[in-house]
């Protein structure tokens, strides 16, 4: 009989639950319950083995579905290096996952910290933490010996951003508001003018360190601690990438977002643009861990020029690409973030000099 205690679950979920904690090799351990704030519905559950809590969850996989192994092995790397990323539990056989049918699980460590909030009084400090942290974690990057993991080239970022920009123009063909469907096509308008000068720039770029990214770092796959960054998580879209692509990335969800817990929607954290102060902030605190190449820094906006559309779309602009329905007593509101999302070009080129001074 195995030894466990349950907190609400039904027998048939403990017999499931059971299944998965035995191929991992445990008969006793304990449910503490389904994580709070849990994004989706996929398995997400607090146990206790042997004293110590895991999150026991259904394995994450990347935007491409067959990276697990190169995530496995990047995560083990980085560990070693001292970024602090959860154990993953491993079976008898020295696997970090179990599959069950077609289900695969993972037994993640279970790590304390707090969510980024931009409320918080600590914000400030927070993200120059954020930065030293990507700073630590690309200098220990540059030095992974493993294979090169690539997406194909469809995945690369001037194919996303393309794409995006022509789902915008089908979801304003398909808008019965007239004034959503024009703020859309203005949107994708306004980036399909500067985006060839930037990517020219970018290829035009020598010298631009690449290695293996993080792929996803933004607040809610971190925590942080009184001493920085505790605790960094979502690894499932790391791949083999120009490193200034995910700076521009990191420096846009961190000065120009507004994160609240509990919110389902990140907002513009300023009317116009970036919060100059916390990308100031962004960018000395990773500068100082890893400087810009030669003539790096000046690539800085055209990175972003490139970044911009994707992370609005899954950022701001969500709900106008990815709800099934609008709802339209909320128009005033939707059209101020697309305003906002729909000025960003012409203010990126008003302050190129400044960012390429922030970075150094």
């Amino acid at each position: 009989m195995h030894e466990h205690e349950s907190h609400g679950q039904t027998p048939e979920d403990l017999l499931d639950l059971n299944e998965v904690m035995q191929a991992f090799g445990i008969t006793s351990w304990k449910n503490l319950g389904p994580l709070e704030d849990t994004p989706n519905a996929a398995l997400q559950m607090l146990v206790e083995v042997q004293g110590e809590r895991y999150i026991l969850r259904e394995r994450p996989e990347g935007p491409l579905g067959d990276d697990n192994q190169h995530r496995y092995a990047f995560q083990r790397y980085l560990q070693q290096a001292g970024i602090p990323i959860p154990q993953l539990y491993l079976t008898p056989q020295g696997e970090p996952f179990v599959a069950i049918g077609e289900d695969c699980f993972e037994l993640q460590q279970w790590t304390s910290g707090e969510l980024f909030s931009t409320a918080n009084p600590r914000s400030l400090d927070w993200i120059a933490d954020a930065g030293t942290m990507l700073g630590r974690i690309h200098r220990a990057s540059r030095e992974y010996k493993g294979p090169q993991y690539r997406w194909p080239s469809e995945a690369h970022i001037g194919g996303m951003v393309q794409g995006y920009l022509n789902l915008a123009r089908g979801k304003a063909e398909a808008r019965d508001v007239q004034a959503l469907a024009a703020a859309l096509s203005q949107w994708a308008d306004q980036w399909e003018a500067v985006l060839p000068a930037a990517m020219m720039s970018i290829g035009a770029g020598r010298g631009i360190p690449e290695f293996h990214i993080h792929g996803d770092y933004h607040a809610l796959n971190l925590r942080f601690g009184s001493f920085g960054v505790t605790t960094v998580m979502g690894l499932e879209a790391s791949r083999w990438e120009r490193r200034i692509f995910e700076v521009a990335y990191a420096l846009f969800y961190f000065s120009a977002l507004a994160w609240q817990p509990g919110e389902s929607l990140t907002r513009p954290l300023v009317k116009r643009g970036l919060a100059p102060e916390r990308a100031r902030q962004f960018l000395q605190a990773y500068g100082e861990v890893y400087p810009p190449e030669r003539g790096e820094a000046a690539l800085l906006t055209d990175a972003l020029t490139l970044v911009s559309p994707i992370a609005s779309v899954n950022g701001p602009l969500e709900d106008i690409f990815y709800a099934e329905e609008l709802d339209n007593t909320l128009i005033d509101d939707i059209m101020e973030r697309l305003s906002w999302a729909t000025a960003l070009p012409a203010w990126l080129g008003r302050v190129r000099h400044s960012l390429q001074e922030m970075w150094q």
